[in-house]
C-alpha cells in the first residue's frame, strides 16, 4: 500500500475508535484539576475551664456580692455584726461556724430582731464534717442531696421559727439563717448561700 493509501485511511480509523469507545460507554476522560494548595486548618483545641478553689472571705464586705449587699441596705438592713460590721463582736459567744474557723456576718436594722440575716461561711474537712454534720441533723434539719453538696434545713415560719439553709460541700460549710421563716424568707437564704459561693470559691 502507498504513503497516500495509508494517509487516506487515517481519518477513518480515528472515527472507528471513537465509535468503539462509545459502544462500550467507557466514559471520556476529562482533565483533572490541580490539587488545591490552601492548607487544611488545624483543629482548635478548647481549654478545660479553670478549677474553682475555696478561699475564706477577708472580711464580711467580701462575704456577698456589692450589689446584694446594697439590696440589703435599700432595704434597711446594714451589716451589723461580724468582721467589717458596725459591731465585730456581735454575739457574745462564737457561733459554730465560727468555732469551725470560720466567719459569721449579720445583716438586719437595729430596731427589727426580725428582719436580721446571718450569712457564714466556714472551711470543711474530713475531720471536722463528722460533728459538724451530727449537729445539724440534732436540729432536725431536713438532709437532701444537692447537685454538688448536701443541705440542711427548714423553711420555718413567719411567726417564730426561723428560716435555715446550710450546704456542705467537700471543702466549705456555708450557712445562712433568718431571724424569721417562710417561703419566700428560705428563697431569700438559698440564694444569699448561692451568692457566698460565688465568692468564696473563684477560679
Amino acid at each position: 500500500m502507498t504513503p497516500r493509501s495509508l494517509t487516506s485511511l487515517a481519518p477513518l480509523v480515528v472515527a472507528l475508535s471513537l465509535a468503539l469507545a462509545a459502544c462500550t460507554g467507557e466514559p471520556a476522560q476529562e482533565p483533572t484539576e490541580a490539587e488545591s494548595t490552601t492548607p487544611t486548618p488545624e483543629p482548635t483545641v478548647s481549654q478545660e475551664p479553670a478549677e474553682l478553689a475555696f478561699a475564706m472571705p477577708a472580711d464580711c464586705r467580701e462575704m456577698l456580692p456589692a450589689d446584694r449587699q446594697s439590696k440589703l441596705e435599700a432595704e434597711g438592713r446594714i451589716l451589723l455584726g461580724g468582721p467589717g460590721g458596725k459591731y465585730p463582736q456581735y454575739y457574745s459567744d462564737p457561733t459554730p461556724e465560727e468555732q469551725a474557723g470560720g466567719m459569721s456576718c449579720i445583716w438586719g436594722d437595729e430596731a427589727v430582731p426580725e428582719s436580721t440575716v446571718t450569712v457564714s461561711v466556714a472551711p470543711l474537712s474530713a475531720g471536722t464534717r463528722g460533728g459538724i454534720v451530727d449537729n445539724l441533723i440534732a436540729q432536725g434539719l431536713n438532709e437532701a442531696v444537692v447537685e454538688d453538696g448536701v443541705s440542711y434545713a427548714q423553711i420555718g415560719d413567719e411567726n417564730s421559727a426561723p428560716g435555715v439553709f446550710n450546704i456542705l460541700r467537700d471543702d466549705s460549710w456555708i450557712s445562712v439563717i433568718e431571724a424569721l421563716g417562710g417561703e419566700s424568707r428560705f428563697d431569700e437564704a438559698v440564694q444569699l448561700a448561692t451568692e457566698a459561693a460565688s465568692q468564696a470559691y473563684r477560679g
